[in-house]
Formats: structure tokens, C-alpha cells, sequence
């Protein structure tokens, strides 16, 4: 089979599947209440000669594609769920729900694997093997997450997944896609803060235990975590987000929450920020005559891509692609994702797909109301994925 063959389905396809998306991106629904999302994947694939498990890890839907020959699983993945940003494009098909956007382009992942299910299903003759189409829900709601929750629902089983592959739109030029071997992402863990103090009149503030004075001192000291416990080649971020706290201009604060995250490329590197922490929140607190609380949730682990895949990856895409579109990243991310979870139980590769243009430039940054990605990237993420899957099909014994 010629690829040409390939492309000459996807061209069939690509408008429908291009409408598709835009359906999607009009109605989008938050990590966990992909309800109508996932009845419009399922609507489509109930066209195709798959096998479809609903409701698995709570939204999620599985798709079964066998081919004609017994072979291994591939395992292909989109997340379906949107974030809470109020979208501020004009665009004939913007959000239609108000403070909720596909911000982070998780519209265009379910519509590329969902074409690319359409895609193969008319090859399926062609194909040695299977091919697994996992559309995930709850993918931003860290440190949850939703692949577990498929995991824990039998994903990686019936047929076995020998290995998985997923892609992620990124403010890189369209026809390109990156990605780096090895350690891909950080881990993405979550902090929560509570410092309890004593009220009193603002004007007697002696007579009160200062939330605020303390919380602004833990702050301030959680910032050389960085720059004081780690040497100058070590890389991790520790970020505080949100502060609440305080009832009225006058009264001294009894109260403060902290909320923030913290990023990490290693174990050791997450249990040493972890202990200073700690020790920074209770020993600030005390030395305040207040109570400091740490509550540390491990969120998304690192993402791995496997070293001998990744080669095979290169392999694969420089024929389509071109070599000087595939760009191997030389740092691993600061971003957490639970498709980590999938990369610790199967080789995997994630790969970073470009989809900025001249009309969305400076616009295609994520989870921001602006974003905008380049829908002629999703003709080109099914060509890789359609790609990946036959090359890696017809290699595996």
C-alpha cells in the first residue's frame, strides 16, 4: 500500500472531520462532564467496524479496531475536556458555553484520533494487528486526571497494548512536530496551604496573630527552594498561584490559603522541594505564633518517551515530514500530563504537533482565551498517527 492511498482517504474525510471538530469547539465541556462530548465520538464511531466500550474511567470511550492479520496493539490517545476560560475569539464557531473554552486544543487531539480511526477502519484490510482509539476525559483535572481511571477499567487489556502514542498541538509552525527521548515532561504536583492566625482590630494588631505577615514570609522563603537547596544545573519551579484570605481592610487576617504547584524532573529533586516545604510552612508558622498546614498532593507523574521507540518515531515520520520538520527537543517540559501514567506501563512516545500559521500567530498559546490552533494541522497529525501505526504494525513480531 502507498501512502498516496492513505492520503486519498484522509482527503475524502478531512472536511467532515474538520466539522466535527468545530462542533466541539462551540460546545466544550469540562474534565468530567464531557458528557455530550463523548455521545459525539461515540455517534461516529458507532459508523465504523470497531468495538466501543463506554463509560470507561468515567467518560472515557475505547474503540477496537482488528485488522485482517493477527498482530500486536497500538494504542492511540485524545483527551475530550475543556478548561474554565472565557473565550475571546470571533470566530464563526467560538465557545457557545460561557467561562468554558478549548483552550488547550483538546478538540483538535479527539478529532485527529477520531479521523484517524475513520481513516483506518476503511484500511483495515491492510492492517496486521490492532489499533486501540482511547478518547479520555479529565485530563486538566490534576493531580485526578482521567488515564488512571481508564487504566483501572481495563485500557491496556483485551487486546494487550504493546505500545501507545498520543500528540498535543504546540505554538511551533504547522507541518512540524517535536518531541523529546527520554524524560519528556515534569511531574506536576499541587500544594495547598493553611495558615491560621488570631483576628483582632487592625489598630491592635498585637492583639491578634497576623495570617497575612506570616503567609507574605512563607512566600518569600519558598522562593529560595530554588535558588539555595538546588545547584545551578538542577531544574525545577516552584510556583504559589492563588492566595486567599482576610475578611475586611481593618481586622488582622486569622486566616490565609496558598495554592500553587510544583515541577519536577526527578524523584529526588520532588522529595527534597517536598521536606523544605514542609519545614519552611511549619517553622514560619511557629515562629509567627501561628499554625501553618502543608497539604502536598502528588499530581502526573514524568512523562517518558521510550529511547528505542523515539528512534523509530524518527524513522517513520522522516519520510513524511522531512527531517528539518522534526524537531528534537534539547529540555524536557515544565508541563505536567497524565498520559505519563500510559508511558509507565507501555513504550510510548508523545509528540508535540505544530499548529501555528500567519492568522494565529502569537495567538496559539495554551490555556490562554486567545488560543487558536491551525486546523490544517489536523490533516497532519492523521497522516502521523496513520503513519505511526502501520509503520509500527508492520514491525512488530
Amino acid at each position: 500500500m502507498k501512502f498516496s492511498d492513505i492520503e486519498n482517504v484522509i482527503d475524502k474525510h478531512i472536511d467532515e472531520i474538520i466539522a466535527f471538530r468545530r462542533d466541539l469547539h462551540e460546545h466544550p465541556e469540562l474534565g468530567g462532564n464531557e458528557v455530550r462530548t463523548s455521545a459525539k465520538v461515540t455517534e461516529q464511531l458507532k459508523k465504523l467496524p470497531v468495538k466501543i466500550r463506554e463509560n470507561v474511567g468515567g467518560h472515557g470511550v475505547i474503540a477496537d479496531l482488528t485488522g485482517s492479520e493477527e498482530g500486536k496493539t497500538i494504542l492511540l490517545r485524545g483527551d475530550m475536556d475543556a478548561l474554565p476560560i472565557n473565550e475571546i475569539n470571533n470566530l464563526s464557531f467560538s465557545s457557545k458555553v460561557p467561562d468554558t473554552m478549548h483552550a488547550c486544543g483538546h478538540d483538535m487531539h479527539t478529532s485527529i484520533v477520531l479521523g484517524t480511526a475513520i481513516v483506518l477502519s476503511e484500511l483495515k484490510d491492510k492492517i496486521k494487528g490492532n489499533v486501540k482509539f482511547m478518547f479520555q476525559p479529565n485530563e486538566e483535572s490534576a493531580p485526578i486526571g482521567g488515564s488512571r481511571a481508564m487504566m483501572a477499567d481495563g485500557l491496556l487489556e483485551n487486546p494487550k497494548v504493546d505500545e501507545a502514542f498520543a500528540l498535543h498541538v504546540f505554538g511551533n509552525p504547522t507541518g512540524t512536530v517535536a518531541f523529546r527521548p527520554g524524560v519528556a515532561n515534569s511531574r506536576s504536583d499541587r500544594i495547598t496551604i493553611e495558615i491560621k492566625g488570631k483576628s483582632s482590630h487592625g489598630s491592635l494588631p498585637g492583639e491578634g496573630r497576623d495570617a497575612i505577615v506570616t503567609a507574605a514570609n512563607i512566600i518569600s522563603s519558598i522562593q529560595t527552594i530554588i535558588s539555595r537547596n538546588m545547584g545551578p544545573g538542577e531544574n525545577a519551579v516552584v510556583t504559589i498561584g492563588k492566595i486567599t484570605g482576610g475578611s475586611r481592610y481593618n481586622v488582622v487576617s486569622d486566616h490565609v490559603k496558598l495554592e500553587g504547584t510544583v515541577r519536577t524532573f526527578d524523584t529526588g529533586t520532588a522529595d527534597l522541594i517536598k521536606k523544605r516545604l514542609n519545614k519552611i510552612v511549619t517553622d514560619i508558622s511557629e515562629a509567627y505564633e501561628c499554625t501553618g498546614i502543608l497539604d502536598y498532593q502528588d499530581g502526573y507523574d514524568f512523562m517518558f518517551n521510550d529511547l528505542a521507540l523515539s528512534e523509530e518515531v524518527i524513522k517513520s515520520l522522516n519520510p513524511l515530514l522531512g527531517k528539518d520538520n522534526i524537531i528534537i527537543q534539547p529540555n524536557p517540559l515544565p508541563a505536567g500530563e497524565d498520559f505519563s501514567f500510559v508511558t509507565k506501563k507501555v513504550p510510548s512516545v508523545f509528540l508535540w504537533l505544530g499548529t501555528e500559521t500567519d492568522f494565529n500567530k502569537g495567538k496559539c498559546i495554551l490555556h490562554n482565551p486567545e488560543f487558536m490552533a491551525d486546523e490544517n494541522s489536523i490533516k497532519i497529525g492523521i497522516k502521523v498517527l496513520c503513519k505511526l501505526v502501520l509503520d509500527r504494525l508492520n514491525s512488530l513480531e
